[in-house]
């Protein structure tokens, strides 16, 4: 069961601050010239919280971590901070564009009660990374806030929580409203009133959560929970490092949008056309389209009409060899035999996992040094930039792919099993410096 609490959060005061100049991309989208850019926003700026610099000249504390915790403090003294003055739920509201297409969705925002992978409450669906997770766990133990938000997702085929989340949103406070640089909308309501806040529980207790986003916020809080139970000596399971933050969304919220995440591949000395066909022609059908100048936003868009329009249809775009590739899969009786990792035939089915097994694990071949995945291979998520590189020679190849669907990830996590790494980018993000919690009541 899903345990829900409302909590106090850590706002900014929006009649000190302008919510433009401080809201932020979550900390792992946050390139380094994004973080210099928001540094000269405003001093107020979030990603001092979340992203700090290594080392700030003009600041005594060198620890990035401390740092955060005395700008948080700091903020607070100032006003420019604001707790709530009682318990609340919020509700997370995204108003953006995909295309021409304009989308809405909403979020609820609570204290969710951790809960082991183990117990099937709370489910991840991608692999983490232990760099990354120890970098997390250094800021929430410094500061003891959950300083982002993360992303889940939960089945409401009944939707109790939609009317509950509806009847408590005629009641609510809107306690912020700003408009990102994309135009995209973002609105933070407040649900303070006791009875619709236990409706909101009620309906939501039922609830198994997936993580769409924030895995290593999950595992971090996980790991911060461990530590602080052995360091006390009588515990009564209501205490604030027992929960953690989350956005949840509901599974078939017509405004989620999935898009796929680009594979880069660099490290290829013998790569040659006859050498890519002779690879990979036993298990796809193979065929070429000639890269030619000022053509290249027309064959963009008709090599990703192919991606997107057939059944386990990848493309590669190589620069050195002026030219798209593009892969069918011949049959998918092939998986079967080509894959041998234990794993079920939803798992085989994905895309990126058809990909990983029977394209990119195959490149070595290409190379006359060793060719380690995560030396060789990198992710991004914008076409066109990833193009770029490619066109630049950074790196020699970039694939694409089409993104995975609800409905596969549903099956993958319903087996027990975690999707490959990067195979999910769950768009817009939810915007760093809406809300904070912080674990200390």
């Amino acid at each position: 069961m899903a345990v829900i609490c409302p909590f106090k959060g850590l706002r900014y005061n929006t009649q000190k601050i302008n919510l433009e100049e401080i809201i932020t991309e979550p900390y792992d989208r946050i390139t380094p010239s994004m973080q210099e850019d928001y540094y000269q926003r405003n001093p107020y700026n979030v990603v001092k919280a979340i992203l700090g610099k290594d080392d700030e000249p003009g600041h005594p504390e060198k620890d990035k971590y401390r740092r955060a915790k005395i700008y948080l403090d700091q903020w607070q003294k100032e006003g420019v901070l604001i707790r709530e003055d009682s318990e609340a739920l919020y509700i997370y509201e995204q108003e953006f564009s995909v295309g021409v297409e304009r989308k809405k969705r909403m979020g609820l925002i609570a204290r969710v009660k951790l809960a082991d992978f183990s117990s099937r409450m709370v489910l991840p669906h991608e692999k983490t990374f232990p760099k990354h997770k120890e970098d997390r766990l250094k800021l929430l133990k410094a500061t003891k806030t959950n300083t982002e938000q993360i992303f889940l997702l939960y089945e409401d085929d009944k939707r109790d929580v939609t009317q509950a989340v509806g009847d408590a949103l005629k009641k609510a406070q809107l306690g912020a409203e700003v408009k990102d640089e994309d135009s995209f909308i973002h609105r933070l309501w407040i649900i303070k009133e006791k009875p619709a806040i236990k409706k909101i529980q009620k309906a939501m207790a039922r609830k198994v959560l997936v993580i769409a986003d924030g895995h290593h916020r999950y595992e971090t809080s996980l790991n911060y929970q461990k530590e602080m139970l052995k360091e006390v000596k009588e515990v009564k399971g209501d205490e604030p490092y027992n929960y953690i933050m989350m956005t949840l969304f509901r599974l078939d919220d017509p405004g989620l949008v999935i898009l796929p995440t680009y594979r880069l591949v660099k490290g290829l000395d013998k790569l040659s056309g006859e050498g890519l066909k002779n690879l990979l022609g036993r298990n796809f059908e193979i065929s070429e389209l000639n890269w030619e100048k000022g053509s290249e936003q027309a064959l963009l868009q008709e090599v990703q009409r192919k991606v997107q329009g057939q059944n386990h249809t990848f493309a590669a775009f190589a620069s050195e060899l002026k030219k798209f590739f593009v892969f069918r899969l011949k049959s998918e009786d092939i998986l079967e035999k080509e894959i041998t990792e234990k794993k079920s035939r939803e798992w085989k089915r994905l895309d990126v996992s058809i990909l990983h097994s029977l394209i990119i694990e195959k490149l070595p071949a290409l190379s006359s040094k060793p060719f380690v995945q995560e030396d060789n291979v990198s992710y991004i998520r914008r076409l066109e930039e990833g193009i770029k590189k490619v066109a630049d020679g950074e790196f020699q190849m970039i694939f694409l792919l089409k993104p995975v669907s609800l409905r596969q990830i549903r099956e993958v996590v319903d087996n027990g099993e975690l999707m490959p790494h990067k195979s999910t980018d769950f768009f817009p993000k939810l915007k760093s410096g809406l809300i904070m919690n912080p674990l200390d009541e």
